[in-house]
């Protein structure tokens, strides 16, 4: 569901274009290794819903969720995670699944750095999103086994790995557990993992390492504002697959939309869409 009220304010907050630099976020805190699943729950709501603005008349009505299918053609899922509050304040088809794309990168970065790889190769895996340091530590570590450890060992309900071992892409993630693995970086996750990783998603460069662009969603959408991102694209199975996940105001939000879009819809235009989405978690809220 969409709650306005304090949360979404401080939403609105962050999700302006706020100055021309982006300022980096702040340092994580350490937090011991899980070696079982923390109880973390998210909303299992499948379309959006808006509470009555807490104060301001001058402060616009929150999308719903047929409003925010309006934006992307196709597939959407959405889920914003307060991690200050422990709650939902955005959920639009959360546990609907998804064509992973780079997304993956995520959990292959966990296992990597468990398993003493170099640091600077995650980092560079993440923040270019390179495939041939993907696909290399996928094959080194586990496939397929990297995916069903690390689902169990954070709790996640709907991830499973690629039917093709060998397509790491193909991976099934959906928001809710996305959101999740972001919850267990913050707060379960070794000091030195979790700053690894954050320094790598602060850091993801304009292009990717095949050259795409990777600033659409969260980073178009967030300009001058701080934000750690992972992004996702794969095409065709059979439509375009365009994801962006990160966090945004000082850590405090977990922002995940995932999308599958016509393979007829430009990449640009697919871009264009996935921010769209971003902008309107922030822009109908208005100004507290």
């Amino acid at each position: 569901m969409l709650l306005a009220g304090t949360c979404a304010g401080a939403v609105v907050a962050m999700l302006v274009v706020a100055s021309a630099v982006r300022p980096p976020g702040p340092a994580a805190a350490a937090g011991p290794a899980l070696a079982t699943a923390p109880s973390y729950t998210t909303s299992v709501a499948t379309t959006a819903t808006s509470a009555p603005p807490e104060t301001s008349a001058k402060r616009q009505p929150v999308p719903d969720g047929a409003s925010l299918a309006k934006l992307v053609p196709g597939k959407l899922s959405v889920l914003v995670h307060d991690r200050e509050n422990d709650q939902d304040i955005v959920s639009y088809r959360p546990d609907a699944t998804y064509t992973s794309a780079s997304l993956v990168k995520l959990f292959i970065a966990l296992e990597a750095l468990r398993r003493g790889e170099p640091a600077d190769e995650v980092a560079e895996m993440l923040s270019r999103s390179d495939d041939d340091v993907a696909s290399r530590l996928w094959m080194k570590l586990g496939g397929p086994a990297i995916v069903t450890s690390w689902a169990k060992r954070i709790g996640l309900r709907s991830t499973s790995p690629p039917a093709d071992a060998a397509h790491w892409g193909s991976t099934l993630v959906t928001a809710a557990d996305l959101v999740r693995t972001y919850r267990y970086l913050m707060d379960e996750a070794g000091a030195g993992t979790r700053q690894i990783v954050l320094r790598a998603l602060d850091g993801a460069t304009e292009h990717g390492a095949d050259g795409f662009d990777q600033y659409f969603g969260i980073p178009d959408a967030v300009e001058g504002a701080d934000w750690a991102v992972k992004q996702g694209w794969s095409c065709c199975d059979p439509g375009r697959n365009l994801h962006t996940s990160g966090l945004v105001g000082g850590r405090r939000y977990i922002v995940v939309v995932l999308t599958a879009q016509p393979a007829a819809t430009s990449w640009a235009k697919a871009s264009q869409n996935v921010t769209a989405v971003v902008k309107a978690l922030s822009g109908p809220l208005g100004r507290p």
